[in-house]
């Protein structure tokens, strides 16, 4: 661990707030590996800095702005997070046991496993995020991936996690009450004497989650999949909602596929295997929050599919039959769109944004990737507040989409068709 003094804490954030201002000056704040037990960076701008393996112990970052930054590996163990814009950031393996996480905002944060090299050469392993005991009352944490992360005994009342990324989660004796988790996936999570009262599972996959001690009351459970989940010994539950999904079950061989490539995507390409849907047929099947990253699709047929909360970054899905696919609140950074048919698609709050591109250990590597929806046909479809920033739509079709809240910051929109008098600004 290294350390610093405070003005040269002083100099790294005077020179990293001229980078935010222009990149052409000043430079990134890089704190990597430094201890910081104890210290005071209430309402700091911090966004898109490096502190990823830093000592954050009882650290305070108070309404600090984050957004967007390396927290890879980070021990943020009981430190003062409440209010703090945690958007985007890169909390892979970070500590974060006892941290007050009141009214932060968490989304589309990622909070998976990960290694670090350290400046020894050594490999050190870290299982997902530890949130185990932490305080997140009203935390906003939209299309965050918690995917086995740890949040047993965790105080999340009212807080949103909206198409989150929950699979394999530690739930148990968590305070879920009126918590939003609309569109989630929570297969095989621990909510073993979790409080849900009052709490949104619309359309949750909880398939495979245990539930021993579970209080369901007041539960909202509309259109969830709760497949091999057992509420004999759950509290309050309304025997009319428990009931098996009504879509039909995938094919078996589809089933292996997805599972190979769960594991592909959750080790880093070490085990499993690339999933290659190359030409099939998946109409109407429901695929909503499936782990997709990475997977080759060109040419498929997506026709009415559902794909709610599904991630697909950097997937190939290009001159694939795409209508009436629900793609709402998918996570797509750098898709492949290319030459594909979205006629009244439903595509509201999906990110279609550049990926920050890094290495095998977490490490950034200042490149972005951007989702390239060329030639791509959206006639008719519902993008409302789907965010498009530096995107590649040349040649692409929006006449008679919905837009409104469309973000297309720094896109390339050569020939890109809109209806007439249609506002949209690049």
């Amino acid at each position: 661990m290294t350390s610093m003094t405070p003005q040269e804490i002083m100099e790294m954030l005077a020179e990293h707030a001229k980078w935010l201002a222009n990149s052409k000056k000043g430079a990134r704040a890089n704190f990597k590996h430094a201890d910081f037990t104890g210290a005071n960076f209430a309402g700091a701008k911090l966004q898109k800095s490096s502190l990823s393996g830093c000592k954050l112990s009882r650290t305070i970052f108070r309404g600090a702005n984050l957004i967007a930054a390396d927290l890879y590996a980070a021990d943020l163990t009981k430190a003062d997070l409440r209010d703090a814009l945690l958007i985007r950031a890169d909390l892979r393996g970070a500590e974060l046991k006892g941290a007050k996480l009141n009214g932060a905002n968490l989304q589309e944060a990622d909070f998976r496993g990960g290694s670090l090299i350290l400046s020894g050469g050594e490999t050190v392993t870290f299982p997902a995020g530890d949130l185990s005991d932490a305080e997140m009352e009203n935390v906003v944490a939209e299309k965050a991936n918690l995917n086995g992360a740890n949040l047993a005994g965790a105080a999340l009342g009212n807080a949103n996690f909206a198409y989150s990324h929950l699979r394999g989660a530690n739930l148990s004796g968590a305070e879920l009450h009126g918590a939003g988790f609309m569109g989630s996936d929570m297969a095989d999570c621990d909510l073993t004497n979790a409080d849900l009262a009052g709490a949104d599972l619309s359309n949750v996959n909880l398939s495979g989650a245990r539930v021993e001690g579970c209080n369901f009351d007041n539960v909202k459970l509309d259109g969830a999949k709760l497949e091999n989940v057992d509420f004999s010994k759950s509290k309050a539950v309304a025997k009319h909602l428990i009931k098996e999904a009504e879509s039909t079950p995938l094919p078996p061989n589809l089933q292996a596929i997805l599972k190979k490539h769960f594991l592909w995507v959750e080790t880093n390409g070490l085990k499993g295997e690339r999933a290659d849907l190359s030409g099939m047929d998946l109409s109407g099947m429901d695929l909503s929050n499936c782990a997709m990253s990475g997977a080759t699709m060109k040419g498929a047929n997506l026709k009415g599919t559902i794909l709610r909360g599904a991630q697909t970054v950097m997937s190939d899905m290009s001159q694939c039959i795409m209508e009436d696919v629900d793609l709402t609140g998918a996570m797509m950074e750098g898709v492949n769109l290319s030459r594909s048919n979205l006629k009244n698609a439903h595509l509201k709050g999906a990110i279609l944004t550049a990926v920050d591109l890094k290495g095998p250990n977490g490490e950034a590597l200042g490149k972005k990737w951007p989702a390239n929806l060329s030639a791509a046909s959206f006639v008719g479809a519902n993008l409302e507040g789907a965010d498009m920033t530096d995107a590649n739509l040349i040649d692409a079709n929006f006449k008679g989409a919905k837009l409104s809240g469309a973000i297309f910051d720094g896109a390339d929109m050569e020939d890109t068709k809109f209806d007439q008098g249609q506002k949209v600004s690049a």
